[in-house]
């Protein structure tokens, strides 16, 4: 052990709290300020959450000796996704799969408490029992021990693993606003119908961008039937996804793969993103490791349409290779832009979610993708749009880029950091 570091359980660090949920009868516990946070409600590799949920203050009141303070680390100890961890940016409470570390702040440092406990995943899970639900009790987590230096050093090793997780979180940020842009954009001008109009003003020389209404006439049954209105531009039409973009065209060439891979798996896409890629050689990759990708096309996973795991994919390098189990869309008469936004609607994902078959794994075909009617605006329209919304998608790629390498990097320091291998 290296000197100043010394061997502790992770019950020491601090008061170690199992959330709760409060009875959903009493309706006034919920929707308040307090975040109520779920297995679900995290992300790997995201130190913040957003959730779906929240407390009131009658349920804060109610269970207030569970309320944990921002910095807390929220550790996952019940179920698949035992593991995952996050941490409390605001007051907040968890629901009973958590346990959570509320730091010791004169000896313990809560954001080095965070780091710490993101390297004791495979620990934490060897623990659990029960084989139904796996479940790592209470008082297993807080025996579980640990090593940690001095407190000073602490929040060194913290200081440099946050300045990571502080650009990502940023840039994550600015990835979100830009997919709101590229999505109001595609609203106005494709649901509502507000088509932008340049025109200028008196003195000839500033451009004032107004807009317009389309020229309407009566929709026919099938046009109805996909926009939900009794009118439909002129000059438009609705057409089978087939008739503009081929579905599953590439698989890999046995003779030509190469031999490393990076393999994209669909519990590795959540909602408009990869979150990562596995490096395989070939010979050892999944069986489902068959679809090729080029650049414009999008992924849907084809199971649970109702999760919404799809991406759109831009610049991959030749050895990205993905599961069977997405429908891989390449746009073929229109561009990319307007075609990821149309296919990732709330209409679309219902049309996916009502023609899934199977009950514990519902999932829709290759078939359900190549039938699946989309409206289809004139060319120039198109044209205008991608000329707009292309450069938002090229700096979201280079945001998420950007992410996976300082993830890539911080991953690197985490572990040696923590362990000590790696002197501040």
């Amino acid at each position: 052990m290296k000197n100043g570091w010394n061997k502790i359980t992770i019950g020491q660090l601090g008061k170690i709290v199992t959330g709760k949920t409060p009875p959903t009868v009493h309706s006034e516990y919920y929707i308040g300020i307090y975040p109520f946070i779920t297995p679900s409600d995290l992300e790997y590799d995201r130190r913040f959450v957003e959730t779906e949920r929240t407390i009131s203050d009658d349920g804060c009141e109610y269970q207030k000796q569970l309320l944990l303070p921002p910095k807390t680390t929220c550790f996952v100890c019940i179920g698949a996704t035992i593991g995952k961890i996050c941490q409390t940016n605001k007051y907040s409470f968890t629901n009973q799969q958590i346990n959570s570390i509320i730091a010791d702040g004169g000896k313990y440092d809560s954001d080095f408490i965070y780091y710490l406990l993101r390297t004791q995943e495979s620990k934490v899970k060897s623990l659990a029992g029960g084989a139904a639900t796996p479940i790592v009790s209470k008082s297993s987590f807080s025996n579980i021990e640990i090593t940690v230096p001095e407190i000073i050093q602490q929040k060194s090793i913290a200081s440099i693993l946050s300045a990571y997780d502080d650009l990502i979180e940023n840039n994550t940020r600015r990835i979100k606003i830009l997919e709101e842009m590229a999505r109001l954009i595609y609203r106005e001008w494709f649901v509502e119908w507000n088509i932008p109009v340049e025109t200028r003003s008196r003195d000839a020389i500033n451009r004032v961008s107004t807009t317009k209404k389309m020229q309407l006439r009566k929709a026919t049954p099938e046009e109805k039937k996909v926009t939900g209105k009794d009118v439909f531009p002129e000059g438009w039409e609705v057409k089978r996804l087939e008739e503009v973009a081929g579905i599953n065209q590439q698989s890999i060439d046995k003779a030509s793969v190469p031999n490393i891979i990076q393999y994209v798996d669909i519990s590795s896409v959540s909602t408009g993103t990869i979150n990562s890629y596995q490096n395989y050689n070939y010979k050892d990759a999944p069986g489902r490791a068959r679809r090729k990708v080029g650049h414009g096309d999008i992924l849907w996973s084809c199971v649970r349409p109702n999760r919404k795991a799809y991406s759109l994919i831009l610049h991959p390098s030749d050895d990205v290779i993905v599961s069977t189990g997405f429908a891989v869309i390449t746009p073929s008469t229109i561009p990319y832009t307007y075609l990821y936004e149309s296919i990732t609607t709330e209409t679309f994902v219902s049309y996916l979610v009502n023609h899934a078959r199977g009950a514990a794994y519902p999932a829709v075909t290759q078939e359900d993708f190549q039938d699946a009617q989309i409206t289809i605006p004139t060319v120039d329209l198109l044209n205008k749009y991608h000329q707009l919304v292309e450069p938002i998608e090229e700096l979201r790629h280079s945001l998420k880029t950007s992410n996976t390498n300082l993830r890539q990097t911080r991953d690197l320091l985490l572990p040696k950091l923590i362990s000590g291998e790696v002197e501040v």
